[in-house]
């Protein structure tokens, strides 16, 4: 399906097939209108976080915050993939089931199956042996799983707010079952409703106070959240609006905070960009820090802080500085 999204640039959504039966893969693509010749260097995957599709992540409809604009109008090709259970993507059963009737759904494994048949569709669409990649939060994780895995397929890694493991007691307990410590609370579900009063403490928490409206507009506070709902139906029909997350970004964190990772950073020997905000209450200094150390083999690493951001940099007014630092890293 192709969409005319601005003078300057194509728009093209793609549904592709999964790795397992029944699932149906959402791709949205963005590429400067004339573009006929392709490059490993100026093609990019990316990939969301724990509660929001790609469309909602990467392609903001507001003047200046799209990051696919934002490459695009740069030269880039630019693919953004939404894995199973979010958006225009399918649900899996777990997801139509009562809550407590699976284990959580959309763990990091099955998300490597997604990845990988995105990375094959590009790679085919476009004939190239090679692409870059972007995850963001929870992506970081099985972004960074994939190329650890099939790292000839991918150029340069860019993670942003990223995750790996590091101890952490106070959170990990908080997923436990209480009777059988080191395990997994078997109440914890396939899945969860996430209000907008939840979402929001999450940011303005992580905004010092009398800073709010110096570090994002009212504009885009309002497009978080209601932007949001536009992809989850049943979720705008509950008395109080919420939508339906898949459990398993939160299980995988519960084994990162036991020291468990989902890959091997030593494995990764391309160039690799970490990228966050000095705010973000979600990716933190020591799991950072942590995970820049475990890239042993990375040549060109790069680890870059932006002042006075959070986890949610892209709906904030120093986005065009993250969008900036990672599209020099890719040119690099």
């Amino acid at each position: 399906m192709r969409r005319k999204s601005s003078p300057k640039i194509i728009q093209e959504d793609h549904f592709i097939d999964g790795q397992d039966p029944g699932i149906r893969l959402h791709i949205r693509e963005k590429r400067p209108r004339g573009m006929t010749r392709f490059e490993e260097a100026g093609t990019i995957l990316l990939l969301h976080g724990q509660s929001m599709p790609a469309p909602h992540t990467f392609d903001i409809r507001l003047p200046g915050y799209s990051w696919m604009d934002y490459l695009a109008l740069r030269g880039f090709d630019v693919f953004a993939l939404t894995i199973r259970g979010y958006g225009l993507s399918s649900r899996q059963p777990e997801l139509s089931a009562p809550r407590l009737a699976n284990p959580p759904a959309g763990r990091g494994h099955v998300a490597l199956r997604d990845i990988d048949a995105a990375v094959r569709f590009v790679l085919e669409r476009r004939s190239l042996g090679r692409i870059n990649l972007l995850g963001y939060s929870f992506s970081t994780t099985t972004s960074a799983a994939y190329t650890a895995r099939s790292g000839a397929c991918i150029r340069r890694l860019v993670l942003y707010a990223p995750f790996y493991a590091y101890e952490r007691p106070e959170v990990a307990v908080l997923s436990e079952d209480p009777r059988h410590p080191g395990r997994l609370d078997p109440k914890f579900g396939a899945w969860r409703w996430v209000t907008r009063r939840e979402q929001m403490e999450r940011w303005d928490g992580s905004i010092p106070r009398g800073q709010h409206k110096k570090w994002r507009e009212a504009r885009a506070v309002k497009y978080y959240w209601e932007e949001q709902l536009k992809f989850d139906p049943e979720g705008r029909k509950r008395r109080v609006p919420a939508v339906k997350v898949p459990n398993g970004p939160l299980a995988d964190r519960y084994d990162r905070t036991r020291g468990v990772p989902l890959y091997d950073a030593s494995k990764i020997k391309i160039p690799v960009l970490l990228i966050r905000g000095d705010h973000d209450r979600s990716s933190l200094d020591p799991e950072a820090n942590g995970l820049y150390k475990a890239l042993t083999a990375s040549r060109g690493k790069r680890h870059v802080i932006i002042g006075d951001a959070t986890h949610f940099i892209q709906f904030e007014r120093r986005h065009e500085e993250l969008y900036g630092e990672v599209r020099l890293f890719l040119e690099g």
